[in-house]
């Protein structure tokens, strides 16, 4: 367990940092969630998880804080059952195809 655990908070109520910045809930449920942010004009992509999906993570897979560069980003695929049902569930289908230009599944195989 990593008790170092720093947390960073992104809703729906907080404006973003730039004009330029996007971001898409990859999964939400009550607590718990795993956000992809895309901010243009650094050209910066990361995805801040909850401290309860930090936790389903095996241990070698988490860094310090919740945030992960997009280096980091195969680790998603131990969430990949949870990211695709909510993904499709929750309307958000065209606004996944608009950030990453690829499928779902093509999308987790390109990770």
């Amino acid at each position: 367990m990593n008790t170092n655990l720093k947390s960073i908070e992104l809703t729906e109520k907080q404006p973003s940092i730039a004009s330029d910045e996007d971001y898409i809930a990859l999964y939400e449920k009550g607590t718990e969630y795993i956000y992809y942010v895309r901010n243009y004009v650094m050209s910066q992509e990361f995805i801040v998880l909850s401290a309860g999906m930090f936790e389903l993570l095996p241990e070698e897979h988490r860094p310090i804080t919740n945030v992960f560069v997009q280096s980091n980003f195969y680790v998603l695929r131990q969430l990949k059952s949870l990211i695709r049902e909510h993904v499709l569930q929750s309307g958000q289908l065209q606004h996944f195809y608009h950030l990453f230009n690829c499928s779902i599944a093509d999308f987790f195989e390109n990770l």
